[in-house]
């Protein structure tokens, strides 16, 4: 067998591995939770927060549940705190003793940076809301600075800004770039701020490269979507997909902008020749942002007729321009344990194909030491991809990748 035969593809992009339910059925009574779909999840009910909960069903990080997805649950277990648990109920904490102003909003700022599905995903979105809501946070400030990432997570973050943030906070997005995914998934806000160099567009690749994961009749439809949830007008939010022109006019009376999907208005914000890219001053000028801000100060400026008197929740941070409450924390940690292990599998892969080298240079009787040590990081490339499962999807591991490895395990130890 050829080494070309065993080595790991680390191409196509958009291919995610199937994901399986877990149901651990412990000797002694599970706590029990019915999610909405049906779903029957057993194992120990790690923490409960204002309606959220953590779950162990026996993977490699436990479940964390919604309020929007639990049909039911039934806990039967006391677990004593573990480090872990103690390292978690201070991160996310009981409500602290802060006092409630009238007439002022208590506000945070939540990074989203780097690639969509990897440091930028729903995830951690979804376990700060617990957080937020114990710092009794009013408003949510989403700063984004990603150059894009996969498309499969797009509609989970819009999904999580539209149905499970805007029903509980203000939401307010602030962009310093927000590139193909990025500027897809920044259209869900409803009120949006741009850096003064921000920029947003050039989304093509979500239907021109790559494998179509979509009909065009099925992103047309995701398109018009995040528009109706961000209350923009659907001839710009294609134009930052297709190559379509696109135009404006400005009502002298009543300051209203009129879009053409054409190159009819007298303001020409695409030609239909390239991808259409928003900057500060464009997006404000044909009214898809609401105004431009440098600091948390001008952008407080920019909030208070809307919003009222606003305070900002948090610690400082040395180099970082505005609080850092326990949310933002968490997004910051969440990235770096992403990036860690995103290094880390690329060690682990680069080992499992030396060692499986190593096996084929040598005679069968001499392969066991090398082919025991390809098992050990296979499993290791397991427990990393079951814990980020888009680190899978981005080196194309699967299900069918591992059983296939598993295969020329099998024959470099049965030649």
């Amino acid at each position: 067998m050829s080494l070309a035969a065993i080595t790991i593809s680390l191409a196509g992009l958009f291919s995610a591995p199937v994901a399986h339910a877990q149901d651990d059925h412990t000797e002694s009574a599970p706590d029990v939770v019915i999610l909405k779909d049906g779903t029957i999840l057993r194992g120990t009910i790690v923490k409960e927060l204002s309606g959220y909960v953590w779950i162990d069903v026996g993977g490699e990080e436990e479940k964390f549940l919604s309020p929007g997805e639990i049909e039911s649950f039934t806990r039967t277990s006391a677990p004593e705190p573990t480090q872990k648990n103690q390292q978690d109920q201070t991160l996310v904490g009981e409500p602290e003793q802060w006092e409630r102003v009238p007439g002022v909003m208590r506000a945070a700022v939540l990074t989203a940076e780097g690639m969509i599905g990897m440091q930028f995903t729903a995830k951690p979105l979804r376990e700060a809301i617990p957080m937020l809501k114990a710092e009794g946070i009013d408003l949510v400030v989403l700063k984004v600075n990603s150059g894009g990432g996969l498309r499969s997570e797009m509609q989970a973050i819009s999904d999580v800004l539209h149905d499970e943030y805007k029903p509980e906070f203000a939401l307010v997005g602030w962009v310093g770039s927000a590139i193909s995914a990025a500027a897809f998934t920044s259209l869900t806000f409803e009120e949006l701020y741009f850096m003064p160099k921000g920029n947003l567009g050039v989304a093509s690749h979500i239907w021109h490269t790559g494998p179509r994961l979509q009909t065009q009749e099925q992103l047309d439809k995701q398109i018009e979507l995040f528009a109706e949830r961000g209350g923009k007008n659907p001839f710009l939010a294609k134009a930052l997909v297709y190559y379509v022109p696109l135009s404006y006019d400005v009502d002298e009376e009543t300051g209203e902008i009129n879009l053409y999907q054409s190159l009819e208005g007298k303001h020409i914000l695409n030609e239909g020749e390239g991808i259409l890219v928003l900057n500060a001053n464009t997006a404000l000028e044909c009214g898809f942002s609401n105004g431009t801000a440098k600091t948390i100060e001008e952008l407080t400026t920019l909030l208070k007729p809307e919003h009222g008197k606003i305070v900002w929740v948090g610690e400082e941070v040395e180099g970082v321009p505005y609080p850092v409450s326990k949310a933002e924390r968490h997004q910051r940690e969440y990235r770096k344990e992403v990036d860690y292990a995103d290094a880390r599998l690329g060690e682990v892969i680069s080992k499992y194909r030396m060692e499986l080298g190593n096996a084929q240079s040598v005679g069968v009787n001499q392969r066991g030491g090398f082919l025991k040590r390809a098992e050990s990081y296979l499993a290791q490339i397991k427990r990393i991809v079951v814990k980020n499962p888009n680190l899978g999807v981005i080196q194309n591991i699967t299900d069918d990748w591992f059983a296939q490895q598993k295969e020329v395990i099998a024959s470099l130890r049965d030649e």
